[in-house]
Order: C-alpha cells, then sequence, then structure tokens
C-alpha cells in the first residue's frame, strides 16, 4: 500500500494561512465589539462567543503563527536567508525606493501618533461603532456591577438581600450563597447580569422601586445612579445621618471628602468601594 509522507513545511505552512486568517476575524471582530461594560452586563456574544472568548482566541493564535512562522523560517534558513540577501543588495541599488519606502512608513505611522486624518478617521470609525453599542444598549448602574457578590449587590441596589432571594426564587433562580458573584447567578440561571437586575426590578413594588438605581441610559449618560452615584449630601439625606456626622465620620477613616462630591469618587480616591463605604455608614447609624 502506498504510504503518503507527512509534509511538515506544508504542514507549517498551512498552519500559518489558517492562523493569519483567523487572527484576521477576531482582530475585526474586536475592533466593533461593545465597550467591556455593556458586553459583561448584557452577555453581549457573536457565534457565541464572548468578548474574552474572541480575546483569547486572537491572543492564542497570535502566538500559534508567531511560533509556527519561528519553525517556518528555521525549516527554510537558507531560502530565506538567499532571499533577504538579493532584497537587500536590489533594495541597495534602488535608493529612491528605499528612501521614499522609509519616508512613508515614518509619516503613517507619525500621522496615526499625532491623530490626523484618514487615520485617525478609522479609529474614529471604530469608536463610532462602540458608541452605536451604547446607543442601543443599557450600560449598568455601574461598572462591573457583575463582578459584585450578590450580598453587595443587593446592598448597592437598595434592596434587603432577603427580598431580592424571593424574588428570582420565584422565577425559578435560587441564591444558595449570596457570596456568587451576579456573574456566576446569570450564568447558572441562562440569564444576563442585566436579566438579574431587571427580574428584581420588576417583582417589586412602585415604592420600593424609589431608591433603585436605574441602569443608565444610551451613551453613557450618567442619568440615575445607586448610592455610588449620590452626592454625600444626599446618602445623608437617605440615611437620616446628619452631614457634620457623615464629614466627621469619613475624617476619622482618614478620608478627606466635600459635601456635594460624588460616593464613587470619594471612595475610588481612596482605594475602596462605594458600597463599602455606605455600608459603613448604615453600620454606624445602626
Amino acid at each position: 500500500m502506498l504510504q503518503v509522507k507527512f509534509k511538515f513545511r506544508a504542514f507549517t505552512a498551512l498552519i500559518m494561512l489558517w492562523s493569519f486568517i483567523l487572527e484576521t476575524v477576531s482582530g475585526i471582530v474586536l475592533y466593533v465589539v461593545p465597550p467591556g461594560r455593556i458586553a459583561h452586563w448584557t452577555n453581549w456574544k457573536l457565534w457565541g462567543m464572548t468578548k474574552e472568548d474572541w480575546a483569547a482566541v486572537h491572543t492564542i493564535l497570535g502566538y500559534v503563527f508567531l511560533i509556527f512562522a519561528v519553525i517556518h523560517i528555521i525549516y527554510n534558513w537558507r531560502p530565506i536567508l538567499n532571499y533577504i540577501r538579493k532584497k537587500i543588495q536590489s533594495g541597495l541599488r534602488a535608493r529612491r525606493e528605499l528612501a521614499v519606502s522609509l519616508l512613508l512608513t515614518l509619516v503613517v505611522t507619525a500621522a496615526t501618533l499625532a491623530g490626523i486624518p484618514p487615520f485617525s478617521t478609522i479609529m474614529d470609525f471604530g469608536e463610532s461603532l462602540r458608541y452605536a453599542w451604547e446607543e442601543s444598549r443599557s450600560e449598568p448602574f455601574m461598572a462591573h456591577a457583575e463582578l459584585l457578590r450578590f450580598d453587595e449587590f443587593a446592598t448597592e441596589i437598595g434592596i434587603p438581600l432577603e427580598r431580592a432571594r424571593e424574588i428570582l426564587s420565584g422565577k425559578g433562580i435560587e441564591i444558595q450563597d449570596p457570596a456568587l458573584t451576579v456573574k456566576d447567578i446569570a450564568e447558572a440561571g441562562r440569564v444576563s447580569p442585566s436579566g438579574i437586575y431587571e427580574i428584581i426590578l420588576s417583582g417589586l413594588a412602585p415604592e420600593e422601586r424609589e431608591n433603585m438605581p436605574k441602569q443608565k441610559p444610551a451613551a453613557g449618560a450618567a442619568a440615575g445612579g445607586g448610592y455610588g452615584w449620590k452626592t454625600l449630601r444626599e446618602i445623608s439625606q437617605d440615611l437620616q445621618i446628619p452631614i457634620p456626622e457623615i464629614m466627621e465620620f469619613l475624617k476619622s477613616k482618614g478620608i478627606s471628602a466635600e459635601p456635594d462630591e460624588v460616593v464613587r469618587d470619594v471612595a475610588e480616591k481612596h482605594g475602596i468601594k462605594a458600597f463599602e463605604l455606605v455600608r459603613e455608614l448604615r453600620e454606624r447609624k445602626d
């Protein structure tokens, strides 16, 4: 029986071809995907793959292409070396072409860094596509809300933990461990993190929704917001703690702030989370 010999050089070249094609596709996808805060909150997917999946494919195949490119060079070292030597000799004779090609490369690089059209237009187009996602999908009420533990999430949206668990349980989503993240709970319930929020919102009575943060509208407008989006003065009114007491408490914690500063800004300046700061204020009141 005739045995066909495995041609490793051809195999290497084909691996480089397929990885190059997939690198190009994944690169285009990553160019147009929505911002992370929207992709994670709405569980965005394309062809069944999340933003992280596409990024992983792009990264790994980039390494695959690089590795097999090195192997390809090793297997074809002499022909490539001869080819490069001939091209260098030819290039040195074509001094005008060498100078123009080098100049063009430098101009494109400098124009890109300086943001000069049409190079900046390409980047602006990508931004416009991302903006289109923001126009069509709601943002979370806080960045990376899906990474909060569920008990922290309930605190952040101003809903008692047991009340939130009760509403979700009515929809078949059981919260056995409040320490699980919203993302994990959403995946187990086969919904998006924003779906968890919407289920809780739809299960509340009108009076319970008054203090609930709203998902920010399209284009990142800073409307709505939970306690983290309120000022210290507003928190003072909500928690019925005099503002001088709040300021004194913060000062005792080494936190400098002004009454009209937003809680989230104050927290971020001092390396803590907004809901932790509000929780401490609540505990002080109790």
